[in-house]
C-alpha cells in the first residue's frame, strides 16, 4: 500500500539490489534492464526511483514507458535483456503498487525476493553510473501479436467490445483495433489511475456491468475486458455470460496442435475442463496457482499452453510462454475465424453444479496452519490417489471435487466446490463447511 507499506525509498533499494543481482548473474558484464510501468498514480515516482537504483548499481536501463505488463515481457525477450521490472499494482485497489521482475526471461519470485531482502540488509557501497535510454516497442509488439489473424477473412461481420477499464492497455488497444478485421468499440481507454468507471479486475462480474450493457446495446458477438496491467483477460459472450477462466482456458487449448507435452491448468480449475481436454487426447497437469509458478513449470516440462482460473493464459507454441491477455484475445478470435463454435463448446459445461472462487477472510499468520491441520484430516479420510496437495488441498472424487487453499496475495482462504449433480454438490459443500468449522473458520452458506 503506497506510503503505508511501500515507499519511494523501497523502489530505489529494489532497483539497486536487483541490479546488483543481475550483474552478478551476468558475471559483471554490461547489464541491460528493461523497465516499464502501469497507469497508477504512484507508478511514475516509483519508476523514477527504481531507475535511480538500477543505474547506481551499474546497470544500463531501457525505459519503454507506460505499458501493459506483457509489453514489458515482450521487451525482455525481444531485446534479450538481462533483467526486467514492471511497476504495477495489477488488479489490486488503486492505492496499491508493486513490482513484477524477471532475470534472463525467468520469473524472479519467492525465494529470489527473500534473497534480495537479505542482500539489502547487508548493504553495499557500490556506486556506479549506468546509462538510460527510452524505447517504444508498440509497433514490434503489435506485429507479433497480430500474427494469428494474418489471413483472417471470416471476422469482418463480427462486432467486438473492448473494455480497458482505464488501465494500462488503453493506448495499445486503440492502436490494435485499427489493424484487426472486425467492427470494434473500445471502452475506457483513457489511462487513469483513479479508475473512474470501474475497477480493472475482469474476474469479478460486478466490474463488467458496463461491458455487458454495451455488448447488449450493440448486439455484439464478444466483449473482452482486461485487468489493470493487461495480463489477465475476461471474455463475455453474446448471451452476456462471463466465461469462467478455466473454461476459457479449455476453449483456447484447442488451438494447440502439438499434443506431445502436457497442458497445465491451475489447481482452481474444474475437473470437467481436465476431462474435456483428456477426451481430445491432451495430457493435463494440475499445478500451483500463480503466474510465476505456471511459467516456471511450463519451461521445465516444455508445456506449450497453460491457463489459470483468474484469466492468466500462457501460450508457448508460437509465442513466448508468458501471460498476455491481449495476445490471448487474438488467439480466441483466431479460433472463431477457424469456425470453432463457442456456444456448442459451452454446452458441455452447462450442467455444472459449482461455486465460483470463494474468498474467506483468514489472517496471514493463521491461513497456512489451517491448511496444514486440514491436510492431516483429509489424509485420514481419503486415499492418496484422491488427494492433491501441490497448492493447498484439492480432493478429486467420482462425485465431484473441492479445493481449500491459502491465498498467495491476500489474507484469505480460497474455496471451490464442484459436484456432478445438485445432491453431490450440496454434500461436498457440507463437507467443506464442516472441515472449516473444525478450524473455527465460519463460512456463510456455500451452497
Amino acid at each position: 500500500i503506497i506510503n503505508e507499506t511501500l515507499f519511494e525509498k523501497d523502489a530505489f533499494m529494489i532497483g539497486y539490489f536487483f541490479g546488483l543481482i543481475c550483474k552478478e548473474k551476468n558475471l559483471n558484464n554490461e547489464t541491460n534492464i528493461v523497465i516499464s510501468m502501469d497507469g497508477r498514480l504512484s507508478s511514475p515516482d516509483l519508476k523514477k526511483q527504481t531507475i535511480c537504483g538500477l543505474t547506481k548499481s551499474g546497470c544500463n536501463v531501457i525505459d519503454i514507458g507506460l505499458n501493459p505488463t506483457p509489453i514489458l515481457y515482450f521487451g525482455s525477450h525481444n531485446l534479450n535483456a538481462d533483467g526486467a521490472i514492471q511497476i504495477t499494482g495489477s488488479h489490486n485497489p488503486k492505492n496499491y503498487n508493486g513490482f513484477k521482475m524477471m532475470i534472463k526471461n525467468e520469473p524472479f519470485f519467492g525465494k529470489d525476493i527473500q534473497k534480495l531482502g537479505i542482500k539489502a540488509k547487508s548493504g553495499s557501497n557500490i556506486n556506479m553510473n549506468g546509462s538510460i535510454e527510452s524505447l517504444d516497442l508498440d509497433e514490434k509488439y503489435l506485429e507479433k501479436i497480430l500474427m494469428p489473424l494474418a489471413n483472417a477473412k471470416n471476422l469482418k461481420d463480427k462486432k467486438i467490445i473492448w473494455d480497458c477499464g482505464n488501465g494500462a492497455t488503453g493506448d495499445i488497444i486503440n492502436k490494435m483495433v485499427k489493424l484487426i478485421p472486425c467492427e470494434n468499440t473500445v471502452l475506457y481507454s483513457e489511462i487513469d489511475g483513479n479508475f473512474p468507471n470501474h475497477h480493472p479486475d475482469p474476474s469479478n462480474e460486478s466490474n463488467l456491468i458496463k461491458l455487458k450493457q454495451e455488448v447488449k446495446r450493440q448486439n455484439a458477438d464478444f466483449g473482452f475486458a482486461f485487468d489493470g496491467d493487461g495480463d489477465r483477460v475476461g471474455v463475455v459472450n453474446n448471451k452476456l455470460e462471463l466465461i469462467a477462466g478455466d473454461i476459457l482456458t479449455t476453449f483456447l487449448a484447442q488451438s494447440i496442435s502439438e499434443k506431445k507435452y502436457p497442458i497445465i491448468l491451475d489447481v482452481k480449475s474444474s475437473q470437467k475442463c481436465k476431462q474435456f481436454l483428456e477426451n481430445l487426447d491432451y495430457e493435463v497437469l494440475i499445478w500451483k496457482t500463480g503466474h510465476s509458478h505456471i511459467k516456471t513449470k511450463m519451461k521445465k516440462i516444455k508445456s506449450q499452453f497453460a491457463g489459470e482460473m483468474s484469466g492468466h493464459i500462457f501460450f508457448g507454441d508460437t509465442y513466448y510462454g508468458y501471460d498476455d491477455a491481449i495476445y490471448s484475445s487474438m488467439r480466441f478470435l483466431a479460433l472463431i475465424e477457424e469456425n470453432y463454435k463457442l456456444d456448442e463448446f459451452l454446452n458441455y459445461f452447462k450442467n455444472n453444479f459449482s461455486t465460483p472462487e470463494i474468498k474467506i477472510k483468514c489472517s496471514d499468520d493463521k491461513k497456512f496452519s489451517v491448511i496444514e491441520n486440514l491436510k492431516l484430516k483429509i489424509q485420514d479420510k481419503y486415499a492418496t490417489k484422491y488427494c492433491n496437495f501441490i497448492d493447498g488441498i484439492r480432493v478429486d472424487l467420482d462425485v465431484g471435487w473441492f479445493l481449500i487453499r491459502a491465498s498467495n496475495t491476500e489474507n484469505s482462504l480460497i474455496l471451490r466446490i464442484d459436484g456432478n449433480t445438485k445432491e453431490n454438490f450440496v454434500n461436498l459443500s457440507k463437507e467443506v463447511d464442516a472441515l472449516l468449522k473444525s478450524e473455527k473458520i465460519i463460512v456463510n452458506d456455500i451452497s
